[in-house]
């Protein structure tokens, strides 16, 4: 089950999706962002009802008040809390809405590439399959008839003894330009055809199958940054910690391998099978000696077909070297998409060390007091 495999026939779909996970994404920036005011401005709320008192207690009592103390102790510790609060309000802002922003970003290129790309192979396969066959079947039409036309002539020249000679060369040149266009017809034909398998059975899949995989990755991401979320965020008292546990199932719960089941199977494509592309029989009806689908070999069309292989050996070996630079480059960017992964993921562990040491501190602390 892939994208490559069923939705090749779900454009439309997918594009709708990478819509709403934009969308989606979009509203988890907003929240984070308001959670990081929200936090800053509890922190310096905290910090300023802690001012207050400090001058209301300026006017000491000439005695020792144990309830004095006791007090002043739980507004040292307010305002520990609030430099904490601040603490993880700037963490928030610097790793996971940071790279939430950076993710809105790239997902919004990788839906307009693969828009992009989709729609430069889909014209191709249009251009194939569909446009280039039709202007080529309106000009064997067209020389069928000028054969014809030449033809005729050249009978009539005969059967009046006059310029046969020329009549027979306008002839010849006529019946050489519909057999060159027929070898022409035939070879596009077979170019379509193999373009259409091509297309449906490789180059379509993989595009899809690599925008799956791309999607999977940013849902893995996405879950990384919700689980850091919830670990700069994540108190110690019980009522918060068991909410936390509650999220924190939720995120769990994210799994990319599974994250498009449930979309595969309500936008499953149904089994079409495409019209093959087969040679125009009509054209032949008024021909003689020209075959469906077989090159005509002759004096009149030898220089030409001649020329088309030189023409096609020299694309083909183009095409190889272009490929193998292609092939290069991709090993060179999955090298570097490796590299840059494990940097994330060590980066990753030094933040939620971090985090552990700094909650660790404050428990200590707490009790110590």
């Amino acid at each position: 089950m892939g994208f490559g495999s069923d939705l090749k026939y779900s454009h439309d779909a997918l594009l709708k999706l990478q819509d709403w996970e934009l969308r989606l994404l979009e509203t988890v920036k907003k929240f984070m962002t308001l959670r990081i005011k929200s936090d800053k401005d509890y922190a310096s709320t905290l910090q300023n009802l802690c001012n207050q008192v400090d001058k209301e207690s300026a006017l000491q009592l000439d005695y020792i008040s144990n309830l004095s103390k006791s007090w002043l102790h739980m507004v040292q510790q307010t305002e520990q809390l609030s430099r904490i609060m601040k603490t993880h309000a700037e963490d928030l802002n610097s790793g996971p809405l940071h790279r939430l922003t950076m993710m809105i970003k790239d997902k919004q290129q990788v839906k307009k590439s693969y828009a992009s790309i989709h729609q430069q192979i889909e014209a191709e396969m249009c251009k194939v399959t569909k446009t280039e066959l039709e202007k080529l079947k309106a000009n064997y039409r067209q020389l069928t008839k000028e054969m014809h036309s030449a033809k005729e002539k050249f009978k009539e020249a005969v059967t009046k003894g006059k310029e046969t000679e020329k009549a027979k060369d306008r002839y010849d040149r006529a019946t050489m330009k519909l057999h060159m266009l027929h070898n022409q017809y035939v070879l596009a034909l077979k170019g379509a055809q193999l373009h259409q398998h091509q297309y449906y059975d490789t180059t379509l899949p993989l595009l899809l199958d690599s925008l799956q995989k791309m999607q999977e990755e940013m849902i893995q991401s996405l879950r990384g940054i919700l689980d850091e979320y919830i670990q700069i965020t994540s108190l110690v008292s019980e009522e918060i910690v068991n909410v936390h546990k509650e999220i924190q199932m939720s995120v769990e719960q994210i799994d990319p391998g599974t994250e498009y089941t449930n979309f595969t199977d309500t936008h499953r494509s149904p089994e079409v099978k495409e019209q093959d592309i087969e040679f125009d029989i009509s054209l032949l009806e008024e021909i003689e000696n020209l075959q469906a689908n077989e090159i005509m070999w002759n004096n009149l069309t030898a220089e030409s077909l001649q020329a088309m292989l030189r023409t096609a050996a020299a694309e083909l070996t183009v095409i190889q070297q272009t490929l193998l630079n292609k092939e290069a480059q991709m090993l060179e960017l999955e090298k570097k998409i490796e590299e840059s992964s494990k940097s994330c993921e060590k980066k990753s562990e030094y933040v939620h060390g971090s985090h552990q040491m700094l909650t660790k501190n404050k428990i200590g602390l707490s009790c110590f007091c």
